[in-house]
């Protein structure tokens, strides 16, 4: 399933959370904000929040940077691990 950055140009975490998708080999959508969304749509999203980028995973939202982090790590750790059929 995909995975939806809206991020900010410019930003170093921005840059963190593509890098991290690519290295995991996951594909993702980036949104950059002021060309792709404003302000006020991404208060709609995440109300009380200021930070960039937000991560969502399809429709799943996972956090900032940290959590995406956290989450592509678990992901990672079920997917080497062998299933309960295998053993």
């Amino acid at each position: 399933m995909m995975y939806y950055i809206y991020g900010a140009y410019g930003s170093k975490s921005t840059r963190k959370a593509e890098l991290l998708l690519t290295v995991c080999r996951r594909p993702y959508k980036l949104f950059l904000l002021g060309i792709d969304y404003s302000r006020e749509q991404l208060h709609k999203l995440q109300p009380e929040t200021d930070f960039v980028p937000h991560i969502y995973h399809h429709t799943t939202y996972i956090g900032g940077v940290n959590e995406l982090h956290d989450y592509l790590y678990c992901e990672l750790k079920m997917e080497k691990e062998p299933s309960k059929k295998e053993l």
